[in-house]
């Protein structure tokens, strides 16, 4: 795992939206959009559901948040 691309997806489960996490790192929300796939990808799994134009957590979205933030922490 790319930590950038889950400090993107931290983001994006934070603000509830793609565009706002691009705000927050002065990108693209394609670019955001693009890295967000590719993890999932990466994972094998979906981590965000799209519901009223809002990005929510899936449940394993909630536990790779889990250790993300577990992880920003520590960094």
């Amino acid at each position: 795992m790319n930590w950038d691309d889950l400090k993107l997806f931290l983001a994006v489960a934070r603000c509830g939206t793609i565009s706002g996490a691009a705000k927050q790192f002065n990108v693209q929300h394609t670019t955001v959009s693009r890295r967000i796939k590719k993890l999932e990808q990466t994972l094998g799994t979906s981590l965000l559901t799209r519901k009223n134009n809002v990005y929510q957590l899936t449940e394993q979205g909630a536990r790779i948040e889990a250790a993300a933030i577990k992880m920003e922490s520590e960094l």
